[in-house]
């Protein structure tokens, strides 16, 4: 059993480290410690200032180089696409400002753009597939177009077929009567009512989040899609913006990704990532 001696001899031994260590800090110790922190410090600020010299520094290049790329695109793209004409299909959420510079980009490169249509959330809710079948069939009536694809796979034939086309044909009655019923079944808004099919697609790539298994599924009809504009036009680009990894979620992906994951995809169909300013719409180009 321990005694009362017992204890009292721990106390003592406490306190007299604690006394030996107030006594060391307070003099030997303190200066060696007190110096060791200061110069790490200084240090660190000195560090840090270095850091963010060379961070201004890059920043001022990059923005120079933009603004050079920017500058010098309309001169680099002029007269590269006299004869042809371009259709620019945003898909859902894709970045309102990269529309707007590959439509101007597009314009001076001597295209004329037909219209620019946005696909609706609908175009890729899987609770609206039942929708979205019901006005791809009724759309490919209106079209005149007859096909075994059903679903999505229908919806984008019957979109290929109203925005592009290898040949010369000008707007149908048809096309536009299957453009209306996709636009009333909120699938899609157009600039313009009636279409002239182009011979060129600009698909804008848009960033999707979520689990596996859905982002996989928006990949694949992201590449459907892409396949479709392809097979009826003479070349389809998808172009989209910096990567963005969405807070929280699993798996964040994009048109442009999704294509390259594909070997086939990846072998038939152009590509461009950052294309957002600087020489990126030129690069559509």
């Amino acid at each position: 059993m321990i005694d009362f001696r017992y204890h009292l001899v721990s106390i003592i031994s406490i306190f007299l480290a604690l006394a030996v260590g107030i006594v060391l800090g307070a003099g030997p110790l303190q200066s060696n410690l007190g110096n060791q922190l200061t110069d790490q410090v200084s240090a660190l600020r000195t560090e840090k200032q270095e850091l963010n010299e060379k961070l201004d520094a890059s920043e001022k290049i990059v923005t120079a180089e933009q603004d050079y790329a920017e500058a010098v695109s309309t001169r680099a793209v002029a007269g590269r696409l006299p004869t042809h004409q371009v259709v620019v299909v945003a898909l859902p959420s894709a970045d309102g400002g990269l529309v707007q510079q590959l439509q101007t980009t597009l314009a001076a490169s001597g295209a004329t753009v037909t219209a620019t249509v946005t696909l609706g959330a609908d175009w890729a809710d899987p609770a609206k597939a039942a929708a979205r079948g019901a006005a791809a069939t009724a759309a490919a009536a209106a079209l005149g177009l007859t096909s075994t694809a059903r679903g999505d796979a229908l919806l984008d034939e019957v979109l290929a077929g109203i925005v592009v086309s290898r040949d010369s044909a000008g707007p149908t009655p048809s096309r536009t009567a299957a453009l209306a019923v996709l636009s009333g079944a909120g699938l899609l808004d157009s600039t313009e009512p009636q279409i002239d099919p182009a011979d060129l697609a600009v698909v804008v790539s848009g960033h999707y989040s979520g689990e596996e298994a859905a982002v996989a599924a928006r990949s694949n009809e992201v590449r459907a899609l892409a396949t479709a504009l392809l097979d009826h036009s003479a070349a389809t680009v998808v172009a989209g913006v910096e990567p963005v990894v969405a807070a929280g979620q699993p798996m964040t992906s994009d048109g442009v990704s999704a294509i390259r994951a594909d070997r086939t995809t990846a072998t038939l169909i152009s590509t461009v990532d950052h294309a957002l300013g600087g020489s990126g719409p030129a690069r559509v180009v």
